[in-house]
C-alpha cells in the first residue's frame, strides 16, 4: 500500500484509487472539477516519486519538468510527497514598459514578459495585482510582428482594478499574468472567407489584433470591422484604423455612434443594428463579436439567425465575472451588487413558438433530448461531469427549461445555467463539443435546419454562465453559500460508504463533500498518520 505525504500526514493509497479519490476520502479539501483530467483543476505537485505518464496528460511541458500532475488521474505506483502549486510556475511576469491613454477613459499597456509567451491576436490574459484582485483583459498585439504584449483597459466606475492600472500602474513597474487562453482568434486556412467583427468599447482591442493577425496571414476575402460607443470620444484609434483600410483593399472599417452629435464622418446608430443591415445573408461567413455583453448576447443570436454557422461565431464579452465571484455578501459596491443580481435573474429570450411548434410542441424535444444525453453519458470528456446524476433528472430538468424559454410558461423551478454550472470547469471548445452533440440529436430526428440553427442560439445565451477557467462560487440573491469542503452528519437512514462499500448504520457520524454529497465512513477516514 503506497503513502501519500501532504501538508504534514500520510495518507495509504488503496489498490486502484487516485490521489484525488484518497484525499476525499479522508476529507482533504483540494480544488477540483471534472474529475477526469480535462480541466486541470486539481493540479498538484510532486516533491519526491515517480509521476505516472497518464497524470501528466495534456500538461505543458514546463508543468511537468517542475513535478506538476493531475490527481484525478494519478494512480500511485510508489510513494509520493506532493505539495500545493507555486504562484511562481502558474503566473508569469512582466514588466510595463508603457502606459498611455487612447482615450479619456481608455489606457493602452504594453507590457514586456519575463520570458516568451505563445498566443494569438484575441485571446486573453488575467492580470494580478498585489491584493490579489485578478481580471482578463485581451490582448491587441500580434505575436509574429509585436515584441511587447499590448492590452487596452477601461476605467470602470468603481473598478478595483481598472483604478489601480490608471491610478497606481507606473512605467518599470511588475505585475503577474496567466494565461494566454481562449479562442477568440484568428485561424488561417480559408483565407477568401468573409469575416464580420463586432465591437463596442475596448472590444476593439482583440478585434484589430485579429485584423492585423489576418492581413499578416495574407487573408484575401472581405474584412468588416464595426466598432460602435455611445460617444465619438470612444472611438479610439481611428488613424490606425485609416491607416489599415488604405494599405489593405479589403479591410473596411465601420465606425458608429449612438449618442447624440454625431460627427459626419461616422455612421449613426449602434454598430450591430448597422452591421446586420449591411449583411443579412452571413451564410458561409466568420464572425467576431466583442464587448457589451447584451450586444455578444444579441448578435450571437442575430448572425446565426442569419446564416452564419454557430462554430464559426466567435465570442468575447467584457462581463466582469471576476467581481461578480470575488464579491461577498457585504459588499456593497452597487456595480458589483448590479452583477450578481444580474447573473442569478438574467431574464429568458423571448418565447419562439415556431421551434416550440417545430419539435411537435414538446413530444420531438423529448426525443431529441433522451438520444441526446443518450451520447452525453457515453462521451468521455462530459460523462465526468454527471457521476450520480440519473439520466432521467437531467432530461426532465433540460425540458423543463427549454420549455419555458420556448413558450414562456412558468414550468421550471430549478438553478439557473450559471448556478447549476458554477463548479464545472468548462472551456469553449468542450462547450463546442457538447453542442455539437445537440446539433446530430437535433438533425437525427429530422428538425429543420434553420430551426437547429435557432435552437442554437438560444443556447449560445448561456455561454457566458457555462464557460470558465475555474469554478466559481455560488452566489443565490447576494449570498455566497458553502460549495466545497466537507462537513458532518449523522446518518437517518443506512447507506454504503462512497469509498468502501460498507454499510453504514442508522445513528453513525459520517463525513461528506458538500458539493458532491458522497459520504465516507469512520474507518476510510481513520488511518492518516502524522
Amino acid at each position: 500500500m503506497h503513502k501519500i505525504y501532504f501538508q504534514g500526514k500520510n495518507y495509504p493509497c488503496r489498490e486502484n484509487e487516485t490521489i484525488l479519490q484518497v484525499f476525499m476520502r479522508h476529507g482533504v479539501t483540494v480544488p477540483f472539477s471534472c474529475g477526469n483530467g480535462i480541466c486541470h483543476v486539481c493540479l498538484q505537485r510532486c516533491e519526491n516519486g515517480l509521476i505516472p505518464p497518464k497524470a501528466q496528460k495534456g500538461l505543458r511541458e514546463t508543468l511537468k519538468e517542475k513535478g506538476y500532475f493531475l490527481t484525478c488521474k494519478c494512480i500511485p505506483e510508489n510513494d509520493m510527497k506532493i505539495t500545493l502549486p507555486r504562484d511562481a510556475d502558474l503566473f508569469n511576469r512582466a514588466v510595463v514598459y508603457k502606459k498611455e491613454l487612447l482615450a479619456p477613459d481608455v489606457c493602452r499597456l504594453l507590457l514586456e514578459p519575463a520570458t516568451q509567451l505563445y498566443y494569438h491576436a484575441g485571446q486573453f490574459i488575467n492580470i494580478r495585482n498585489q491584493q490579489g484582485e485578478m481580471r482578463s483583459y485581451s490582448l491587441s498585439s500580434v505575436p509574429q510582428e509585436d515584441y511587447f504584449l499590448e492590452i487596452h483597459i477601461k476605467r470602470v466606475p468603481n473598478g478595483v482594478m481598472s483604478n489601480w492600472i490608471f491610478d497606481d500602474l507606473s512605467e518599470n513597474d511588475e505585475l503577474e499574468f496567466q494565461g494566454a487562453v481562449g479562442s477568440n482568434y484568428y485561424v488561417p486556412g480559408e483565407q477568401h472567407q468573409p469575416l464580420l467583427l463586432i465591437g463596442t468599447g475596448t472590444g476593439l482591442s482583440p478585434l484589430l489584433g485579429i485584423v492585423r493577425d489576418a492581413l499578416s496571414s495574407g487573408h484575401t476575402g472581405p474584412i468588416h470591422l464595426y466598432h460602435g460607443s455611445r460617444h465619438p470620444h470612444g472611438l479610439y484609434l481611428q488613424p490606425v484604423l485609416k491607416q489599415l483600410s488604405e494599405q489593405y483593399d479589403n479591410f473596411h472599417p465601420v465606425s458608429c455612434v449612438s449618442g447624440q452629435a454625431v460627427p459626419g464622418s461616422y455612421r449613426v446608430g449602434r454598430a450591430n443594428d448597422i452591421a446586420l443591415a449591411n449583411h443579412t445573408d452571413l451564410k458561409g461567413w466568420r464572425v467576431y463579436l466583442c464587448g457589451h455583453p447584451k450586444m455578444v448576447e444579441d448578435m450571437q443570436q442575430a448572425t446565426q439567425a442569419a446564416g452564419a454557422n454557430p462554430q464559426e461565431i466567435h465570442a468575447d464579452p467584457f462581463w466582469d465575472w471576476a467581481s461578480v465571484n470575488n464579491a461577498s455578501q457585504n459588499d456593497t459596491d452597487a456595480d458589483t451588487a448590479e452583477r450578481i443580481r444580474c447573473a442569478e435573474l438574467r431574464n429568458y429570450p423571448d418565447p419562439d413558438l415556431e421551434l416550440w411548434k417545430g419539435l411537435d410542441e414538446g413530444r420531438l424535444l423529448s426525443k431529441v433530448l433522451i438520444d441526446f444525453y443518450d451520447h452525453v453519458y457515453d462521451d468521455p470528456l462530459l460523462s465526468p461531469f454527471f457521476e450520480g446524476a440519473t439520466k432521467q433528472r437531467l432530461i426532465e430538468k433540460q425540458y423543463n427549461f427549454m420549455c419555458q424559454v420556448l413558450t414562456g410558461e412558468d414550468v421550471y423551478f430549478g438553478e439557473r445555467p450559471r448556478s447549476a454550472h458554477h463548479w464545472m470547469v468548462i472551456s469553449d471548445e468542450l462547450l463546442d463539443h457538447r453542442e455539437a452533440l445537440m446539433e446530430s440529436s437535433l438533425r437525427r430526428f429530422g428538425v429543420p435546419e434553420y430551426l437547429v440553427r435557432r435552437f442554437r442560439a438560444i443556447e449560445e445565451i448561456y455561454r457566458k454562465d457555462i464557460v470558465k477557467d475555474k469554478p466559481w462560487k455560488k452566489i443565490v440573491f447576494g449570498k455566497e453559500l458553502p460549495v466545497e469542503g466537507f462537513d458532518e452528519m449523522t446518518m437517518d437512514d443506512a447507506t454504503l460508504c462512497d469509498s468502501c462499500q460498507q454499510e453504514i448504520l442508522v445513528g453513525e457520524r459520517v463525513q461528506y463533500h458538500v458539493r458532491l454529497g458522497k459520504v465516507y465512513c469512520k474507518e476510510c477516514r481513520q488511518d492518516s498518520t502524522d
